[in-house]
């Protein structure tokens, strides 16, 4: 499982080098065309940015999630936490694309909690997955080695210990 993300981060590393060191070539043998570069630079750049991190995160053996006694704490790609307390989760499920699976967290109160979002760009696109798939949370891959059923398997453990433990 760790190896398939290596080499897909890998691959698009080097895709994303080699269209940036393109969009430098053009920048500097035609100076009259500084668009078509910067078209060609900026957008491989961020995605050049983008998989070093996750190659650096996934040799690094990162995690995209954390269980907390009173949290589930997901970890986005730069480290941002966003915690979702056990008591809101109602379940998790598997979102499946062609280059990617993706845990969905599923809550209780949706609506409230995409009112909630700090700023319009967030309730935007929380509002979009809803739509799409039925969650606003999503776990990434695990870049620790962890498969994604091992990873659903752990999530479901966890809720189900801490609903346990809400009852008693």
């Amino acid at each position: 499982m760790n190896l398939d993300i290596r080499l897909k981060w890998g691959l698009m590393t080097l895709i994303s080098l080699l269209f940036c060191a393109g969009g430098v070539w053009l920048l500097i043998e035609e100076p009259n065309n500084t668009w078509k570069a910067l078209v060609m630079l900026v957008p491989f750049a961020f995605s050049l940015l983008v998989s070093i991190t996750v190659l650096v995160k996934t040799f690094n053996g990162s995690k995209t999630v954390e269980f907390t006694d009173e949290n589930l704490v997901i970890i986005g790609l730069f480290g941002k936490k966003t915690p979702i307390p056990w008591n809101k989760i109602k379940g998790f499920g598997i979102w499946k694309t062609s280059n990617q699976h993706q845990i969905k967290v599923f809550t209780l109160d949706i609506e409230k909690e995409i009112a909630e979002m700090p700023t319009a760009f967030r309730r935007h696109v929380a509002q979009f997955n809803y739509d799409f798939s039925g969650a606003i949370y999503f776990i990434p891959e695990d870049m620790s080695g962890m498969s994604m059923t091992e990873l659903l398997e752990k999530c479901n453990q966890e809720l189900k210990r801490h609903q346990k433990s809400k009852a008693n």
